[in-house]
């Protein structure tokens, strides 16, 4: 929203005022979101919105918007009747998954932890045409930690369509889900290597939806090497599903230890950046880190 003029807010502001998706609703536009007063009471933040646009021609705002609103009413409304029974009918089709706090709706998914910088742990259900996450109304009919459980227990099933290595550094592709088994690491480790012990954690990047990278941390050189490999093709990732293909996720390469909950941001490439290792890898070791790679 920083990047639009006023002109441009303000014809954001008309296209949601306008759009169909309202048709047959009562609304009420507001500063920074849209309200719903019938025949549900719903708050639309702006922010999704207004990232859907973020450069794109304004010839292709209208639509943009329209798809936008639609996802995110879908989303807040639910449109997953077998919510409403017993939680055991559910637990084959919900997966944890990453999220980007950045153009999602956050105000619905208040029960959802912050596992990185700008990154959410979300609960999602799996439908044949798509996956719809949980809100925090549909999570108190049911048992959070339980859905959690086998959420996590979900994303060992899947398997990558596509799996190289190059190097000490591995890559998986594949479906919706394939970024989001960073929140099973240890299983990830296993099935590759063969043991899940990785004592030092890994090196890791998500940036998209459908693509993971890893090395197992072991030594220091190795992991220098290995981090601006996984740095450059993240970028790269990153900025192909900006146009086509999985949602973006991050550009980042985390730290995942074994004894933290937490994926600790510790390098990205960018244009013009400074680090230690390269212009073009911006670094940004945690005091944790570097005893780690000192220790290498």
């Amino acid at each position: 929203m920083d990047n639009l003029t006023t002109t441009q807010i303000d014809r954001l502001h008309n296209l949601i005022r306008r759009s169909p998706v309202f048709s047959g609703m009562r609304v009420a536009l507001h500063h920074d979101h849209v309200e719903v007063l019938e025949p549900e009471q719903l708050e639309l933040s702006f922010a999704p919105v207004f990232d859907a646009v973020e450069g794109a021609p304004m010839s292709e705002w209208a639509d943009l918007v329209d798809d936008r609103l639609e996802r995110m009413i879908k989303a807040v409304t639910g449109g997953s009747p077998e919510l409403d029974g017993p939680t055991e009918d559910l637990l084959g089709r919900i997966y944890a998954r990453v999220r980007p706090i950045e153009g999602s709706p956050v105000e619905w998914w208040k029960y959802a932890p912050e596992i990185a910088p700008g990154l959410l742990l979300v609960l999602a259900l799996d439908h044949p045409d798509r996956i719809a996450i949980l809100n925090d109304e549909q999570i108190a009919r049911h048992d959070f930690d339980r859905l959690a459980q086998a959420g996590m227990e979900n994303l060992c099933g899947q398997l990558p369509d596509r799996y190289a290595t190059s190097g000490e550094v591995h890559l998986f592709q594949g479906n919706d889900y394939v970024a989001s088994t960073v929140l099973v690491m240890p299983y990830v480790v296993e099935a590759v290597t063969g043991s899940p012990d990785c004592p030092f954690g890994t090196l890791v990047a998500m940036p998209n939806h459908g693509t993971m990278l890893f090395h197992v941390l072991h030594e220091a050189n190795a992991a220098r090497a290995a981090m601006r490999e996984i740095a450059e093709v993240a970028a790269e990732e990153y900025e192909a599903s900006q146009r086509s293909g999985p949602a973006p996720v991050s550009r980042q390469v985390y730290w995942w230890s074994p004894e933290a909950g937490y994926l600790v941001p510790v390098a990205h490439l960018a244009d013009g950046g400074t680090g230690v290792i390269g212009d073009d890898l911006v670094t940004d070791f945690s005091p944790e880190f570097l005893d780690l790679l000192d220790s290498l």
